[in-house]
């Protein structure tokens, strides 16, 4: 949930607002308070402040534990990515990585559960299944590994067979682009690097260092095409170093690939008024409000649109927008 610093800045409840606030300053602690006041009082939450609330409180407790384990205190690290599967249990990811710190803490119990959690959120999960079949051999339970094992070969013949498949399809019908992009998936793909260069493009965007974190999220790119809010992180670098249709085209391309992705929609509406692109971005505006009457920001600047008059984003953000 990656946002332009105006779309922040309209947030409609105040403490959603501070936390985000503190927590693009690295001010973590500060970020997590608000986050869990706002949470805490639930009864006056609007459904999409809520979700921001959940997907920012779950961000600086793994940007926490990332600055626990670069310091080595491993306890602290497994401490905050277990309060952030507690935030969000259904992310594989939090799930895996609190494995890796537990495998390193020598509690190899807790972290193969860990690897189970994970690939029961995302049976598609290769780095998961196969740090699950390694610790379970590691563990010395064989019979359980060489299951876990035979699971992680099926699956990486799977992934790769899928798209060489379809793009040889799409080769033979002509369509070019489609079957690069299907057997760049089977060929070219490689998530340990993805992962390095995506997490690091979202740390120098944390630090406003835009033009690394372009560098990293097109390298990024260039292994998983498909992802989209690699796309719309990319879109946000492009923005903040002025070369807005560029941003407008990598936000467009984010909402290609997923067309329920409402932030990258919302990155494009007001990434559109950046371009003076009015009656484009209004319509974009009034698509998201009528899909979710509770997105305050995109009400807020609808509102100030069509009155002239800035509007309050949280009263705005209790009703339909209309």
């Amino acid at each position: 949930m990656h946002l332009l610093k105006e779309i922040r800045n309209l947030m409609g409840n105040y403490f959603v607002k501070s936390g985000i606030y503190h927590y693009h300053r690295g001010e973590l602690k500060q970020a997590a308070e608000f986050f869990r006041k706002a949470l805490r009082d639930d009864a006056t939450l609007t459904e999409g402040d809520r979700r921001t609330a959940l997907y920012y409180l779950t961000e600086t407790y793994v940007t926490s534990a990332e600055r626990f384990e670069k310091k080595g205190d491993l306890e602290s690290a497994s401490r905050e990515l277990a309060r952030a599967a507690g935030v969000s249990p259904d992310y594989p990811d939090i799930r895996y990585r609190l494995g890796q710190v537990l495998e390193k803490l020598d509690r190899p119990d807790e972290a193969i559960e860990e690897y189970r959690r994970a690939v029961a959120c995302n049976e598609r999960y290769v780095a998961a299944r196969t740090a699950l079949a390694f610790a379970l051999l590691r563990a010395g339970r064989d019979e359980e590994a060489a299951a876990a094992f035979s699971d992680v070969f099926e699956l990486r013949v799977r992934l790769i067979r899928e798209p060489y498949e379809r793009g040889l399809q799409r080769l033979r019908e002509g369509m070019k682009g489609e079957a690069l992009e299907f057997l760049h998936e089977a060929f070219l793909k490689a998530p340990q690097r993805f992962q390095e260069c995506y997490r690091g493009g979202l740390d120098r965007l944390k630090a406003e260092d835009h033009e690394k974190a372009l560098e990293l999220f097109d390298q990024a790119i260039a292994l998983q095409p498909k992802y989209a809010d690699l796309h719309n992180c990319r879109g946000i670098a492009l923005a903040e170093l002025g070369r807005i249709e560029e941003a407008i085209a990598a936000f467009r391309r984010s909402i290609a690939v997923n067309p329920d992705y409402t932030v990258a929609r919302l990155n494009l509406a007001f990434a559109l008024l950046r371009a003076a692109q009015f009656k484009e971005a209004e319509a974009q505006l009034e698509a998201l409000v009528e899909q979710d009457p509770t997105q305050s920001a995109a009400a807020a600047k609808l509102e100030e649109l069509r009155t002239g008059r800035p509007a309050d984003a949280r009263r705005l953000g209790r009703g339909s927008g209309r």
